[in-house]
Order: structure tokens, then C-alpha cells, then sequence
């Protein structure tokens, strides 16, 4: 994904020098025709190779035996009956909240962008995205708002099903593929003009017409977990926690960090990027603080409040911690590590495992919330969690029990907590934001991804993470005088209808930390800054490993997606990638023949790449084919008319069912993020590029027993082995491999 709905890292520049390639590379790293990108020394083939060698023979163990494969627990689908639904915003309540319902008042909703209910995430392709945040806050820019943003478009009908039926191409045989342009053709002149007709008229009235319909049948209506099947994480790199002052150290820095990162937001100083000589918008950075999904039956809704406390929960408990004093200063950093220290020495019993309802299905959870909140002093302690501006997590300590699965035990406790035995009772789900701190060292946030993508937390990621290094930081100001001291928040006893649904819940978590398989790794070979000096797209190239990996693991090529993010549109948000292709299948096949040559190879990869790059492009200005399909199916809907044939085509079928739900998280941190995966069939896979090495995050469910993370894992390394050795070969004659192959598409050999 180009891009990444990356941190926008605000930090730095690529080191060392760099030189131009001119447009017939298509590099396309930035909107610029003369691309900039890291220059590298030379590495010589025999070097590489040894570092190749040397890096797998560490891996000691083979393929683990594929668990035997068990019953599916396929969460409700998504609003496929076309109800009626509240408009998708945020509500805002007053500055002033407090724990009495009555006391916070509605204002004007705030329309927002809007999500899928997969777990997808948003890309980035600004340039570079470096130096967007600085160090320190007050070297940030002056006051910056977008401006002139895009309304998003309804593109020609006959323009998106082109594009279609070249992405459903590599799926079909000649004869069954004429039959699927027969079929989309008839849509084209008949239901599928009239929809099309519908939706430009949408598009009259809407400056956005996705985003309201978009999380309404994407997101709110979504009744399956929140946990796994929607919310991504983010990790921080791993800490180095001596004791216990360093555990609630840290923690204090972070909370310092994003409320830092707050004030930022609040006086418009979050740099405004541009492409295509256009703004991005930022309105996603304001849904990040104070958000919360309320279940509700059928369709949830977003609060969201401008509150001055956050909420720690250890050992099940919840504590309401204050951040701001009265004149809205900041506690520094030792005023909060003492606070801190004081509810992890406290020696409270373990509370309640309230936390569990949160992360089971939708409809569950709302019906349990009634229960919970008949009682006065339930609910006012579930809409104090709900109007903090964050939640963070104290965990107990988990143990790696093996050597390698640092990464992996680490995207398991921030996605999920572990389990019953672990700390998955120890989290509020539907809060946008929640900080997740182990004192073993790990650390992340876990995202509600209504709200937001995951780009705005991945930017305080690195803005916090750059910060820290600097052991002063957050002290500068002195203390802040009196504030409010921190006070534990304590559930009425529970009744039975509540231990009826905790009993359910139980017994959902432990499905889900039992059947979810992940495998995070880090491929030390190379990284972005090798495959630029290529004059190649790193984002491109990985893809095309993920398919080659696919390939070679199953023997045919996935419906692969990649978002792109739309924020040259006013609240945009995501648009699907859609990297199968003819292209990538040539390249795939070229790979795996014992007769193509090297120049065979390097020309396939080189178209592959850029057919890739071309419909990101597209993507990100709206043209690609998956958003537009869905408002004609929403037009259908909203205006009682039945669903075209055409939606129930092999073709439409097999394009849409991504086996590989991709995303680049780009930071320059040891950090990543991971998310579930899309099917029981497929495979949810993160990336995260940076100069000399790529840290993967890949899931899977123990559903199939062909399906596997780990498996998948290695054939990505293989893959991506073998086509850097690739490159390698083919500048043995000190020709670049991309000129090389470019050279002989245009025929200039």
C-alpha cells in the first residue's frame, strides 16, 4: 500500500546522498518527475548471497505440522439487509464531561470518513512523509489547515467495469472470461446505468458520497468482534524495563507524548501534506481523542468528548486519571509516573472481568450493556471509560517461552490480551484509542478503526517514540500545582444476566486467541533503500512477493488487496488496490519457470511493478473499481431495487473475496502493525519497509490446513530472497536491472 498509512513519520530525512531518475524508471515515490531516492553502496553478489545464507540458516526449526482444521466462528454479516441506520457521525458533547449523562449535551454532529469492516488500513503515498513531525513540539510548524479539498467523484460506469474486467482477468480461463464480459456488459446498459444515473445524483448532493454510506454498512453495522476481525495494532519497539519505575516511566512519557500531541492537533499545527500539487486532509487526527463506539442492536453509534483525564485499567480495575490541572496545564511526566506507581503498588485485588464484554460480537455486547447500565452507578462509570480520552492498559507480565516470538506474543497481546489466563479482561474494546503497556517491554496501541485509520496513531507512534530518547523530556515545565488526584472507579455487583453474558464472552475470547496464528518477523537482507537504487517501487516490489509467495505456497494466484487512502478528498478515507493482474501473474510464472532467462524475469517484474504503481495512482484519485461498485450496490438498497445479477457473478464473486489483505505501515522505528485476516482462506499482512531490512506482520486462522501464517511467512522470505538476488545478477554487468528491463519493453536492445 503504498504508503502507507504510515506514521507519517515526522522525523527524518533519508540518510546519506541521493540522485535523480528520470520518468522512464517510473519510480513514482513521489508526484515529482525527477524521483529522489537513497543511494546505497554497491553490494556485491557474493556478499549478498552470504548474507542471504547466513540468515536462513538460523531458522531452526521447519514448517510446523498444520492444525487439524475446526468449526468457523463466522461473526453476523454486515449490513446485508439494508436497514435503516443513524446517520454515521460523531455526536459531540461539551468540553465539560463529566460522569452524570445529563450534564453533556449534543451539538452539531461531526460528519466523518468511513471504514470497512475489515480490518483494512489506510495508505499514504506522500512523497517521502519525512520531517513531518520534529522532536520536539515547539519546533513544530506554524498553523496549518487544508485547504481546497476534493469532493469525492462518481467516476464513468464504463471506465470503472474496464478496469474491473482487467482485474478479474488472471482468475478465468478465455471462454469463461468472455462469459464475464457478456455479463458486464449487459450491467453496463441496463441495471447498472440506471444505478450509476442514481449515484451521480448522489453525488450532486454529497460533497462525499461514500463516507455516511460507507460506515453504515461497512463498520457501525458490523455485528462481529471489534477484536481481531476489526481493530488493528501498533507496536512501539521493544523496552527495556529494569524494574518498576521504569514500567510506569515509560507509560508516563506516552501519556505525556499524546496529550503533547493533542495540543498540537487543537492549535493546527499537524503539518498539511500535499499531492498533486493539492492538500491532504487531516480531519482524521481530530476523531482520535475522547472517541468511543457505543454498541447499540443493529448499529452502533460514535460519541465523541473533549475531556481532560484518561483511564488506567490494572488488574481489571479502572482508575480516572486527571492530565490537566483546572487551567488546562499538562501534568509532567514525574507527576504522572508518581500517580502511576501508586495504582500498580496499590496491591488491589483483581476486579471484575468487565473489559471481556467489550471484545465480544457487537449484538452481545449491546444487549449486556443495557443490563450493565440499569444501575445508576454502572452506567456512570461506563460512560466515565467512554469519555476519557484514552484508555491505558497496565498489564500483567507475559512470558516468551520462545526465542524468535517476541514480535508475535507482542501483536497477540495488543490485538487480543492473551486470553482469559492473560490480559484480554484488562481492555475496553470500544474506546478509539487504547495505550497497552507489559512490564516485559512490550508496548502498542490497539485501535477501534470506526473512527479513524490507523495513520493518525501511527504518527504519535513515532512522535512519542522520538521524544522519549531524550530523558528530560516532559519535565521541562516544572510540576503543575494542585490538581485532582486519581480515584478508582468501582462496578456495583454484578447481577445474573451479566454473568450470563461474561459466560459468553469467556467463551468467545478463548475462540479467538486459540484460532488466530501469527507470525511477525523481520527480513534483514535489504530493505527500500536497495530495491530504490533498482529505479523500483519498494511498495510494489513487496507486493509482487506476496504474490509470488502465494503462489508458490498455493499454487494460484489471490485476490490481493491493498488499501490506498483518499485524503485529497474532503474526508476521505480508503480505496482498494486491486493488485492481481495479468501482469503479476507473468511475473509469477516467469519466477517459477525452469526456462525463462533473467532478461524474462527482469521485464516481468518491471511491468508487474508498474501496473501496480499505475493503479495506485489511480486509486488514490478515486478511480479504482471497488468504492464506486459499492454505492451502485447502496443505490440498489436505498432506493428498494433488486441487486443486479452482475453482483453475484463468478467474476464479481472471485475479485472480491481477498485471500491477501495487505497494508504498509511505514515508520522508521522497530516497530510494525498487524490485524486479523480477511477469510479462514486467506491471510492479513502488514508491512513495514525501511531502509536495509522489512519487519512483516502476517495472521491466519488455524480454520484450513493449508492455511498458515507461519508457512506464508517463510515463502514471503524466499520470495523475496530470490528476487534480490535477482537484482543482483542483473547488475553483474553494471547495468541497473530496471534500465535493463526497461530497455527492452521499448525495444531500445
Amino acid at each position: 500500500m503504498r504508503a502507507v498509512f504510515v506514521g507519517e513519520s515526522i522525523l527524518r530525512n533519508c540518510p546519506g546522498n541521493v540522485r535523480n531518475y528520470s520518468n522512464k524508471n517510473k519510480s513514482n515515490e513521489s508526484s515529482n518527475d525527477q524521483k529522489a531516492v537513497c543511494k546505497v553502496h554497491q553490494i556485491e553478489e557474493r556478499r549478498f548471497v552470504k548474507r542471504i545464507f547466513n540468515y536462513f540458516k538460523t531458522w531452526t526449526e521447519q514448517f510446523e505440522p498444520m492444525p487439524a482444521p475446526t468449526p468457523a466462528a463466522t461473526p453476523s454479516p454486515l449490513g446485508a439487509d439494508g436497514n435503516s441506520c443513524e446517520s454515521p457521525k460523531i455526536t459531540i458533547l461539551n468540553d465539560q464531561c463529566t460522569t452524570n449523562p445529563s450534564s453533556c449535551l449534543t451539538t452539531n454532529p461531526l460528519h466523518i470518513a468511513t471504514i470497512p469492516n475489515s480490518p483494512e488500513v489506510s495508505v499514504d503515498m506522500t512523497q517521502s512523509r519525512d520531517s513531518m513531525i520534529k522532536p520536539k513540539a515547539e519546533t513544530f510548524p506554524s498553523q496549518q489547515v487544508p485547504m481546497n479539498l476534493l469532493s469525492y467523484p462518481v467516476v464513468p460506469l464504463e471506465e470503472t467495469l474496464q478496469r474491473y474486467l482487467h482485474s478479474i482477468r488472471p482468475f478465468f480461463k478465455d471462454q469463461a472470461y468472455l462469459e464475464e464480459q457478456k455479463q458486464t456488459l449487459e450491467f453496463l446498459n441496463n441495471k447498472g446505468a440506471q444505478l450509476q444515473k442514481l449515484l451521480e445524483e448522489a453525488g450532486k448532493r454529497d460533497i462525499n458520497w461514500l463516507s455516511d454510506r460507507w460506515i453504515t454498512a461497512k463498520y457501525l453495522r458490523y455485528r462481529g468482534p471489534l477484536t481481531v476481525f476489526s481493530s488493528p495494532c501498533i507496536a512501539f519497539p521493544k523496552q527495556d524495563f529494569r524494574n518498576v519505575i521504569d514500567f510506569v516511566h515509560f507509560t508516563a512519557q506516552v501519556i505525556y507524548g499524546m496529550c503533547e500531541f493533542k495540543t498540537l492537533l487543537e492549535n493546527d499545527r499537524i503539518p498539511v501534506y500535499r499531492m498533486d500539487g493539492r492538500d491532504l486532509d487531516n480531519s482524521q487526527y481530530r476523531n482520535v481523542f475522547g472517541t468511543v463506539r457505543k454498541p447499540k442492536r443493529s448499529c452502533d453509534i460514535l460519541e465523541q468528548c473533549n475531556s481532560d483525564y484518561v483511564i488506567i485499567i490494572h488488574k481489571n480495575n479502572f482508575h480516572k486519571l486527571p492530565v490537566y490541572n483546572a487551567e488546562r496545564r499538562m501534568l509532567n511526566i514525574n507527576q504522572l509516573r508518581n500517580e502511576l506507581l501508586k495504582i500498580v503498588q496499590s496491591n488491589q485485588s483483581k476486579g471484575p472481568e468487565i473489559g471481556l464484554l467489550t471484545h465480544d460480537t457487537r449484538d452481545n455486547w449491546a444487549d449486556a450493556y443495557v443490563s450493565l447500565c440499569r444501575q445508576e452507578n454502572n452506567s456512570n462509570v461506563v460512560q466515565c471509560i467512554e469519555q476519557s480520552l484514552f484508555t491505558v492498559s497496565l498489564d500483567e507480565s507475559v512470558t516468551v517461552h520462545r526465542k524468535g516470538q517476541e514480535r508475535s506474543v507482542l501483536a497477540g497481546q495488543l490485538l487480543h490480551g492473551g486470553g482469559l489466563d492473560a490480559n484480554s479482561a484488562n481492555r475496553w474494546m470500544d474506546k478509539t484509542l487504547q495505550l497497552i503497556v507489559n512490564p516485559n517491554g512490550m508496548a502498542g496501541f490497539c485501535l477501534e478503526h470506526a473512527p479513524v485509520d490507523p495513520q493518525p496513531a501511527a504518527t504519535i507512534m513515532d512522535y512519542v517514540q522520538s521524544n522519549i530518547i531524550n530523558p528530560e523530556y516532559g519535565n521541562d515545565s516544572g510540576p503543575v500545582g494542585i490538581f485532582d488526584k486519581p480515584h478508582p472507579l468501582y462496578f456495583s455487583e454484578l447481577d445474573e444476566s451479566i454473568d450470563l453474558w461474561l459466560g459468553a464472552a469467556r467463551r468467545n475470547i478463548n475462540k479467538i486467541c486459540s484460532r488466530l496464528k501469527l507470525d511477525v518477523f523481520k527480513f534483514p537482507c535489504y530493505g527500500k533503500c536497495l530495491i530504490k537504487s533498482q529505479g523500483l517501487s519498494p511498495d510494489s516490489f513487496i507486493q509482487m512477493a506476496l504474490q509470488l509467495a502465494f503462489y508458490r505456497l498455493h499454487g494460484e494466484l489471490p485476490a490481493q488487496y491493498e488499501s490506498a487512502h483518499l485524503r485529497i478528498f474532503k474526508c476521505g478515507r480508503t480505496e482498494a488496490i486491486r493488485s492481481t493482474s495479468d501482469e503479476s501473474l507473468a511475473f509469477v510464472r516467469a519466477m517459477t519457470s525452469e526456462t525463462a532467462s533473467l532478461k524474462d524475469r527482469l521485464v516481468a517484474l518491471q511491468n508487474a511493478v508498474d501496473w501496480h504503481q499505475e493503479q495506485a495512482r489511480l486509486a488514490m484519485q478515486g478511480h479504482a473499481v471497488d468504492r464506486h461498485l459499492f454505492g451502485l450496490k447502496q443505490m440498489a438498497r436505498e432506493h428498494a431495487m433488486p441487486l443486479p445479477e452482475f453482483f453475484c457473478s463468478q467474476g464479481y464473486v472471485k475479485s472480491s473475496n481477498f485471500r491477501v489483505l495487505s497494508s504498509q505501515v511505514g515508520s522508521p522505528h522497530d516497530g510494525f502493525m498487524a490485524f486479523g485476516p480477511p477469510t479462514a482462506e486467506g491471510y492479513g499482512c502488514c508491512y513495514n519497509p525501511r531502509e536495509n531490512d522489512v519487519i512483516f506482520a502476517i495472521a491466519s486462522w488455524r480454520l484450513k490446513p493449508k492455511i498458515c501464517a507461519t508457512r506464508y511467512g517463510k515463502a514471503i522470505e524466499l520470495a523475496l530472497a530470490e528476487m534480490g538476488q535477482l537484482m543482483l545478477e542483473a547488475d553483474a554487468d553494471g547495468r541497473s536491472a530496471a534500465a535493463d528491463a526497461f530497455d527492452c519493453t521499448k525495444g531500445k536492445e
